[in-house]
Parts: C-alpha cells; structure tokens; sequence
C-alpha cells in the first residue's frame, strides 16, 4: 500500500537489538519524508546480554534498561501494544487498540522462553534468560554458600550460544571472591557431542577452560524432565544429575504471533533469504532471534542484520545509494 506523494511505512515489530538498530537507520537515512514506526509491547529496551551480569550483582535493572521513546528524537514513531495478529496478504499489524498498515514490515520479536515444555521446569529452575529470573536468581546466590549448581542447556535453539559456558565460568568467579568456591560443585551439561578438534577451535578452548576451572563437563546429555522434590535432572537412557540448585537455559520458541500468522516454523523461526532477509512475502523481513539463519541468535547477529537490512531498505524506497552484501561475523 504506497501512500500519496511516494510516502512509505515502514513497522518494525520487535524493540530489542534488531528492532532498534533498523529503527533508528531508517529513521535517520529516511527523515520526515517517509513513516517509521516501531511496535513493542513493552516501553523499554532491555539489554538482554547483561542479563548474566544482574545474575552476579554487577549490574542492576535499570542499568541495562533504556527507554524506545528516545527514537522519536531519530524520526521514529514508537506505539507500545501487545501484537494480536500479523496478515501478510492484507499488509497488516492488529494492535490491542488498532490495526497499522504498511508497505515494508520487519519483523524483530526474538525468541520466547518457554519453560512448560520440560516438564517440572518451572519448579525447578532459576536462570538468567529473563530479567525477572535474572534478579531471583541473583538472591538465591546471594545465600547459597555451598552445594551442587547444575548449569545446561535443552534440546532446540536458544538465545547466545555461548552464554551457558559464560554462565559457569562468572559462576565460578563469583564464588572465588567470596571465599568459598572449594564447597561450590559447578557441574554442565549439554545435548552436544564432546569437541574434538585443534586447540584454537571456539568450542575445545571453553571445553578446556572449563576443565580448567575444575567445573565437570556431560556431553550428550539430553533432559527428558526433572524432578524438583528429588533435586535431579532426568536425561534419555536413564541418566540423572543431582542438583541443589539447576541454573538450566529454557527452550526458546518463536512468538505465537509468528506461528498463527503462517510467518514461523514451530522450533526454527521464518524461513528467509540468506541474502536480502526477506520471507515468503517480498516486503517482510525477518532479523535476529525470528530468522532462521544459519547463524547464532546473539545480539551482534540481529545488530549486522539490521544494520545491513536498513542500508538496502532505505536505498530501495529512495534510490540513492548502492545496496551492500550481508557478512555475519560470528561463531
């Protein structure tokens, strides 16, 4: 739907590290002569990879919190809204309040924590994957003075790869500094195949530096369920880990929002391009977390996407300029 006078609305669904950088390129390449409008149900950006540093105290809420209504500074509309529903054909956003139409629609909602589908997950686990959790397990650390901590991973993709490694290893900095990291077991387990490689390979070196920080390393262990009166972790083939406190990553699935719209597969996010991002639909995009890209869902991922998706956007609603090639750097 091309407005009068050549105007074009852009919505971008989603205010986290992608949504905030296309929002604010295409606000300032665009200017007044075009609508950007961004959509998120909550009023803040919230700096997710600070997450584990609120689980150790080094960081408090609202120092990862900004609020979205500083982009209208950079010629961006912000609306605040639940998103009920997305309709491709009709080029469509249905609001709480209100339905948006636009001519480009990205989508940047990320992945959804999704602890009900392991059964006694909810009960059990304490984890730095949302901010609320993220402060409750910061308390609980506060007093936990010796025992057994279980960190891992289930089956499925999850939001920074990495971070489950860098979970034990500020763990087990934490406990140094207080003096009692000799009565703290740090234990991980994860469904992958013990690395095997040269020593510079990403994934040997935090093997190693694991073993190093004398923290036990399960390969191959896949969580079947657990049990919170028990304390223990139940795998396939009748594998158990005992825990005094489980510090597990939930499963992470995409927004239902995409799963109803047609937009997302149910585990692996909306099918795009490898090369422009776009879907099915030749005027909706997908970046970070949503996109099902041979690539991790970190931050720095949806930050390129956006930065590279933006460029070619606005070089296609203007015509100036020369559209650039999408190289994500990342393990």
């Amino acid at each position: 739907m091309a407005y009068v006078n050549g105007r074009k609305r852009i919505v971008i669904l989603g205010g986290g590290c992608g949504g905030v950088v296309a929002a604010t390129k295409l606000g300032r390449k665009l200017g007044a002569d075009h609508d950007v409008i961004l959509i998120d149900r909550r009023p803040n950006h919230i700096f997710m990879p600070a997450f584990l540093f609120v689980m150790v105290g080094q960081r408090q809420p609202w120092d990862i919190s900004r609020s979205l209504s500083v982009l209208q500074k950079r010629n961006v509309k912000v609306t605040q809204s639940e998103i009920l529903g997305i309709d491709p054909l009709r080029q469509e956003v249905a609001l709480q309040k209100e339905k948006i139409n636009y001519d480009h629609l990205i989508v940047s909602l990320g992945l959804q924590t999704r602890p009900d589908l392991v059964p006694g997950f909810a009960e059990a686990s304490i984890h730095p994957w949302e901010m609320e959790s993220a402060v409750r397990l910061r308390d609980t650390l506060a007093n936990f003075r010796s025992g057994r901590i279980v960190v891992g991973v289930p089956l499925g993709p999850y939001r920074c790869p990495p971070a489950p490694y860098e979970t034990q290893w500020m763990l087990d900095g934490y406990f140094r500094q207080r003096g009692v990291r000799d009565r703290v077991e740090i234990e991980y387990f994860t469904r992958d195949p013990e690395p095997a490689g040269e020593a510079h390979d990403p994934v040997v070196w935090m093997d190693a530096e694991s073993r190093r920080r004398n923290i036990k390393q399960n390969y191959e262990f896949v969580v079947r369920a657990i049990d919170p009166e028990k304390k223990e972790v139940l795998g396939l083939y009748n594998y158990k880990l005992r825990y005094d406190l489980l510090v597990m990553v939930p499963p992470h699935r995409p927004a239902q929002v995409l799963l109803d719209s047609g937009l997302a597969d149910t585990e692996t996010g909306i099918r795009v391009d490898y090369d422009t991002l776009r879907t099915k639909w030749d005027n909706v995009y997908a970046i970070g977390d949503c996109a099902d890209m041979p690539a991790s869902k970190a931050g720095g991922v949806a930050h390129q996407e956006a930065d590279v998706l933006a460029h070619n956007l606005a070089v296609e609603i203007t015509g100036k300029g020369r559209p650039v090639d999408l190289w994500l750097h990342t393990i």
